[in-house]
């Protein structure tokens, strides 16, 4: 009963909102009602079991940096220093553990730099869920586009070419916690590695403001076009480039843009974003966020949620196929090992963006209980509205 009057609750507000806020006619209102109906009504009690998603990348292994539970110690002493609300603060410390994510993601990084790398992963989560479903700004369009412009000043202050690392006054706790954040990181990257950080982070911060416009159009965006809009501006991409702070290299620009690397860089990307659409559809529809492929794909092909999330992995598998080839063209050197190494080292980092989020999402609570897990990494989703 309490399900079934969450979803009319929901139905109830998706169906106010649109008679309310937009011009649209009495019959388009009960069209875009219809659309996220069925798609709702359709997952909801459904339960789906998901084979061991690292398994579909079986050439990549994950390892973890020894020194987490230390960073750990340090990163809650830093937390206490975040102008964030409290209650933030503790829900992603309990159900994230950011230092972990960072640990899979440079596994061989010195202590020093798991911290900052560690700080940077909670900024991120901590501000994309001002923006995101749930959060302060989901439906407010004027307060994303101020976010985003405070955020991207942010970024060219402490990155540009004349840095300041004094945020201005009155900026909100995310900004403010920032910059700090980004004067220790530029320290540690060279000039190339730099300016592609600063446009990355461009890209991303622009791309949540685009995503939250698209949560709040009256249609489901296509799942191809949701699907390539995310591999252009993912927040993954800069955590690709801080492996050169990490690990203390720069890789040469005609490196970083060879075809591919590039292909490389962009395949990781996408398959990141096909572990996370899967691990995180419970808790996306949770929320009644369907702006997620395995909804999306429901929506536009008629499948089920089985199927859907079949294709999804389908995918996954073709992409990992992809990257795992593109290894070969890469331009190995014949005489300079140190340049091979920091290529091999890139290369491994672009993996582990899509093997430590599989592996972090396994290891923490975010997106599910680790009570749905067996012993062969299946995972049980639950599609109801349980907490």
């Amino acid at each position: 009963m309490d399900q079934l009057r969450s979803l009319v609750f929901f139905l109830r507000d998706v169906a106010l909102k649109h008679t309310l806020g937009t011009s649209h006619t009495k019959n388009d209102t009960t069209e875009i009602f219809d659309e996220r109906k069925e798609v709702i009504k359709r997952v909801l009690n459904k339960k789906v079991l998901v084979p061991d998603i690292l398994a579909l990348m079986p050439a990549w292994i994950s390892e973890f940096q020894p020194d987490i539970d230390e960073i750990n110690l340090e990163i809650d002493e830093w937390l206490k220093t975040v102008n964030v609300a409290e209650e933030k603060k503790a829900k992603h410390r309990a159900r994230g553990n950011y230092t972990l994510l960072t640990g899979i993601y440079y596994p061989h990084c010195k202590k020093d730099k798991m911290l900052v790398l560690s700080q940077f992963l909670y900024w991120i989560f901590f501000w994309d869920d001002e923006i995101d479903t749930g959060g302060e700004l989901t439906h407010d369009r004027e307060g994303t586009l101020q976010c985003c412009a405070e955020t991207n000043k942010c970024v060219d202050d402490c990155l540009g070419p004349n840095p300041n690392y004094t945020p201005p006054p009155g900026s909100r706790g995310t900004v403010e916690m920032f910059y700090p954040i980004l004067r220790d990181l530029r320290k540690g990257l060279g000039p190339s590695s730099t300016e592609r950080l600063r446009k990355e982070l461009h890209d991303y911060i622009n791309g949540a403001s685009t995503q939250q416009h698209v949560r709040e159009a009256d249609h489901l965006p296509d799942p191809w076009d949701h699907f390539n809009n995310r591999a252009n501006d993912v927040g993954a991409i800069p955590s690709i480039t801080q492996n050169e702070f990490a690990m203390e290299f720069e890789l040469p620009e005609w490196v970083r843009r060879h075809e591919a690397m590039e292909e490389i860089v962009l395949e990781c990307t996408k398959l990141t974003i096909l572990v996370n659409e899967v691990q995180s559809s419970q808790k996306e529809f949770r929320v009644s966020q369907l702006e997620n492929l395995c909804f999306l794909f429901m929506n536009a092909n008629n499948l089920s949620i089985e199927e859907a999330i079949d294709k999804v992995l389908g995918i996954l598998k073709e992409h990992y196929e992809i990257c795992v080839a593109a290894e070969a063209r890469l331009p190995w050197s014949k005489t300079d090992e140190k340049f091979n190494e920091d290529l091999r080292e890139y290369v491994r980092g672009c993996q582990r963006l899509a093997t430590g989020t599989a592996c972090w999402s396994y290891n923490c609570e975010r997106y599910f209980k680790l009570s749905q897990l067996n012993d062969k990494r299946e995972l049980l989703l639950d599609y109801s509205y349980q907490k």
